[in-house]
């Protein structure tokens, strides 16, 4: 069974030598290492997923376990997202990447501020399903946080954010858009883009997701599902574009 290649996604991430002695001394098999990648030893299981840049002929790369990722990010220095046995890299943010990130950060707590509606940032892991773990710029959770993983994965948002990236902007708009609306607790999935004013709105309707562009800057989004709105303007307050 071969594992789609999400191709809007960065590259798998390539391990330092460091990164596969610490794998090879956990692991209970052995695996070669050449340039960069982990390879499987021995000829690939016939019966067993396929890693989406597994070459006929050739060693399989190795598609990790979420025991593995887990271990592996917590040794970490930076982060990674995890999509079907395939650890990825995380792009770094821009300045207005980050100061939207903090702007709606601010917007949001403070009007959720005393409710039971809690704002995480960019560190809270969410879980999409078992195989599956990514970051999203921001995330609200409502009342009592599901955790795991000693409290470092969360599994019950109510909205998701995501501030666009040249490298990501495909994926946030397509792979990512339905892994979020796989997600029962999640109700709403905001598209932030940093370039321009624009942000794309996908909220839950019974068992539909209705989509909602805003452009204007005196555009409010409502966000009924943690009982608050989001204006624009707070959102691109103090932010410069570049122009072209």
């Amino acid at each position: 069974m071969a594992i789609e290649r999400v191709d809007s996604l960065p590259h798998p991430h390539l391990f330092t030598v460091e990164e596969y002695l610490a794998f090879e001394e956990r692991s209970e098999f052995k695996h070669e290492f050449i340039d960069g990648v982990i390879y499987d030893w021995g000829d690939p299981d016939p019966g067993a997923p396929v890693h989406p840049d597994y070459v006929p002929g050739y060693p399989m790369p190795h598609l990790f376990t979420v025991k593995e990722y887990l271990a592996f990010e917590n040794a970490s220095e930076f982060k990674h997202e995890f999509i079907d046995g395939v650890i990825y890299d995380m792009t770094g943010g821009t300045f207005n990447h980050s100061r939207i990130k903090v702007r709606m950060t601010f917007a949001l707590e403070s009007q959720l501020l005393g409710s039971d509606y809690t704002v995480c940032n960019s560190d809270m892991r969410v879980e999409i399903s078992e195989g599956r773990h990514v970051y999203p710029d921001l995330s609200v959770v409502h009342g009592q946080p599901q955790l795991k993983d000693d409290d470092t994965t969360l599994l019950n948002p109510i909205l998701a954010v995501e501030v666009l990236s040249p490298t990501t902007a495909d994926y946030d708009r397509s792979t990512k858009l339905r892994y979020y609306q796989s997600l029962p607790s999640l109700r709403g999935y905001l598209i932030v883009e940093q370039y321009d004013v624009q942000v794309d709105a996908y909220i839950r309707a019974n068992d539909n997701w209705l989509h909602q562009a805003y452009s204007e800057i005196a555009d409010v989004i409502p966000l009924d599902m943690i009982n608050c709105e989001l204006p624009l303007a707070e959102i691109y307050r103090g932010i410069q574009f570049t122009e072209d």
